[in-house]
């Protein structure tokens, strides 16, 4: 073997010795550069299965052999699931449907039983480039807030009262409102914040597939269309409100595949709803 071939070999035993120590510093350069910043804590509560509404139920169930329940027990724990997964890389993350201790069914129940619940106008939802709504000029934002304050106006007016001896209230739109949870014992969220270390507490309030009725011909139209709608509130750990809307798509009225659903339409509902968490 001549010097050369020598000198090669060598080389390639230098680049091969080193080659290990490299890549792993590589890795551990991008690790750190992509670090999260999981310095926050949310608490998924799913929704009472007593508070969903699916009428695409006989559709789905006649490709499926379960039952109405197992249905609404499926879309519960896909849900879930998926909202979980969304937040991961951005907080830490505790779900009270996932775990399944005493103390995780405890604190379920005992947040279930002293939840009320009560129409509300919804809060516009933040936008997945807050650049769009910086772009909004002086007078759209303005006509947004008069509109506002508008819906707020009958939503008040429409609460049931008694005047003149009578109790009376006035029907309310409910395309845009959404059913909001009270608290009247925030101290129970303040507890479970506490012994949790819990930031914000996401409620999914109300899970409804509803089809857009009024066409006499809507089952044979082939673009009819169903309402997917998640109603949600936000709580912090002082069991303040923060923000209360809906996630909200829409999905073919003849759709009968739920997994096709869950894949396809879960996921634009719930950035919907995680965009209004703020991590920093």
């Amino acid at each position: 073997m001549n010097k050369l071939s020598l000198k090669i070999v060598a080389f390639i035993g230098f680049v091969l010795s080193v080659l290990p120590l490299t890549l792993k510093a590589q890795i551990e350069l991008d690790f750190n550069s992509v670090k999260l910043n999981r310095t926050k804590t949310v608490l998924v509560v799913p929704f009472d299965p007593r508070i969903y509404f699916n009428d695409a139920t006989s559709l789905i169930l006649k490709n499926e052999k379960m039952t109405h329940d197992e249905l609404m027990q499926y879309f519960r724990y896909q849900f879930n699931l998926q909202l979980v997964n969304s937040l991961i890389d951005s907080c830490n993350v505790v779900s009270l449907f996932t775990d399944n201790t005493r103390v995780d069914q405890k604190d379920i129940d005992n947040l279930y039983s002293i939840i009320s619940y009560e129409w509300r106008i919804v809060q516009p939802n933040s936008p997945e480039n807050p650049e769009s709504q910086k772009k909004k000029n002086y007078f759209e934002r303005k006509k947004e807030e008069k509109e506002q304050k508008k819906r707020e106006q009958e939503l008040e007016n429409s609460r049931t009262r008694i005047q003149n001896g009578e109790i009376v209230g006035k029907p309310i739109r409910k395309d845009d409102h959404y059913l909001h949870i009270v608290f009247h014992q925030t101290e129970v969220l303040e507890e479970i914040a506490r012994r949790r270390q819990i930031d914000y507490f996401i409620f999914i309030n109300q899970f409804e597939i509803k089809g857009i009725y009024g066409d006499p011909y809507l089952g044979g139209n082939p673009k009819a269309e169903r309402i997917f709608n998640v109603h949600f509130s936000i709580y912090n750990s002082k069991g303040n409100f923060i923000h209360g809307s809906c996630g909200q798509t829409k999905i073919p009225f003849n759709l009968d595949d739920k997994d096709e659903i869950v894949r396809n339409y879960f996921p634009e509902v719930i950035r919907q709803i995680i965009f209004n968490l703020r991590f920093n």
